[in-house]
């Protein structure tokens, strides 16, 4: 019997997350095609057990002007899916979603939606407010219409489903946002000789992620080294970062995940803030606090959260207000003089890992739901 032919969409081409998705997939009786949106010309070239397809075309990142270059990739998207004929489509997000839609009405093919941002609440506040008013309500009505036409819908964590509260909803699973487990790989911790206590962040280097506040709270501590890893969206935080050189050290974009979380299981403290201004960010459960929890390590993260509220139930980091450099600071301090806390948190995450967030739960939960939009004639 043919395999199920699935096609997963992402506008992006580092995404752990949606990786993970497609080699569960492929290793699990599907034939899987991962079409991503390269924005920055950097070819993938990590091996895997799936097909890699990539649009090249460059266009910013998480910036608003991204919205300007949405028609040449939904096109191409749109001509890919009639031309490849999928079984299933797998799309990511609102940029993603819009153009499975419109091409449902070509070809006919199962939908699986899943919502990493939910786009309406990226929409911030600023100039001409009645206008952004009236393009939230638009992107929130066109998300509802994804939400509302596709077969199985995936959410990061629970919290999110008060962004999409209202909308029509047939089929829902929350699949976390967890790495798999390490302990069954071959990645080691970097051998290195160090003296410092290390303050890891990896990801998009931007603003409202408090970067420039965490690079000011290291710099009066002793025997305490910040590395950031990534791309600099708000290019000036280099000015900062330059600023401080004697604390804090910017090694750039790592384009091998395995890497980050070699660096992840190498350092000692981790860190994750955003501004609760951004409304999404009530909502945001990034993958840097389930790495945290998986290599058994100590994670600082903001407050008005739902990654705040894991973290108070797990007990396996601290929460401080965001824009706070002296309660960053602080914490900083209180896991860097005390050995037995920072052990202490990251037992307490590893064993929430196993019990509840680990990659082989969510891959059950996935695989299940999976077949179920299958059917039994299909197995």
């Amino acid at each position: 019997m043919d395999k199920t032919r699935v096609i997963v969409l992402r506008g992006r081409e580092t995404d752990p997350a949606i990786f993970k998705y497609c080699k569960s997939l492929q290793n699990h009786g599907y034939e899987v095609k991962l079409l991503i949106w390269n924005r920055r010309n950097n070819a993938i070239t990590e091996q895997s057990p799936f097909s890699i397809c990539q649009f090249f075309f460059r266009a910013p990142l998480d910036k608003t002007s991204a919205v300007l270059f949405y028609p040449v990739w939904w096109f191409y998207i749109v001509l890919f899916l009639i031309r490849e004929r999928p079984d299933i489509v797998h799309a990511c997000d609102f940029d993603t979603m819009v153009p499975t839609l419109l091409s449902k009405n070509l070809i006919k093919f199962s939908f699986v939606y899943t919502i990493f941002d939910f786009y309406a609440n990226n929409i911030q506040e600023g100039k001409f407010p009645g206008i952004r008013t009236r393009i939230k309500k638009f992107v929130k009505a066109v998300d509802f219409w994804g939400i509302g036409s596709s077969d199985l819908l995936i959410l990061a964590d629970e919290s999110r489903f008060e962004e999409i509260q209202g909308a029509s909803v047939k089929n829902l699973i929350y699949i976390y946002n967890t790495p798999e487990d390490i302990g069954n790989t071959e990645i080691k911790p970097i051998p290195v000789q160090r003296s410092n206590i290390t303050v890891f962040f990896a990801g998009l280097l931007m603003h409202f992620r408090g970067i420039t506040d965490i690079i000011k709270a290291v710099q009066d501590l002793p025997n305490v080294e910040l590395i950031l890893a990534g791309s600099l969206i708000d290019a000036d935080i280099m000015d900062t970062i330059e600023k401080y050189p004697e604390c804090t050290k910017y090694i750039g974009w790592i384009p091998s995940y395995h890497e980050v979380l070699e660096r992840t299981l190498n350092s000692d403290i981790l860190i994750r803030l955003s501004d609760p201004k951004h409304p999404k960010t009530r909502y945001e459960s990034p993958n840097k606090l389930f790495e945290a929890m998986m290599c058994g390590k100590p994670i600082i993260v903001s407050d008005m959260s739902a990654m705040a509220a894991i973290v108070r139930k797990t007990s396996c980091g601290l929460v401080v207000p965001y824009g706070d450099i002296d309660a960053i600071k602080e914490a900083i301090r209180k896991l860097a003089v005390s050995p037995d806390l920072r052990k202490e948190f990251g037992t307490n995450g590893r064993n929430s890992y196993d019990q509840t967030y680990s990659w082989l739960l969510m891959e059950q939960r996935l695989l299940t739901a999976y077949d179920d939009i299958r059917g039994p004639s299909e197995r």
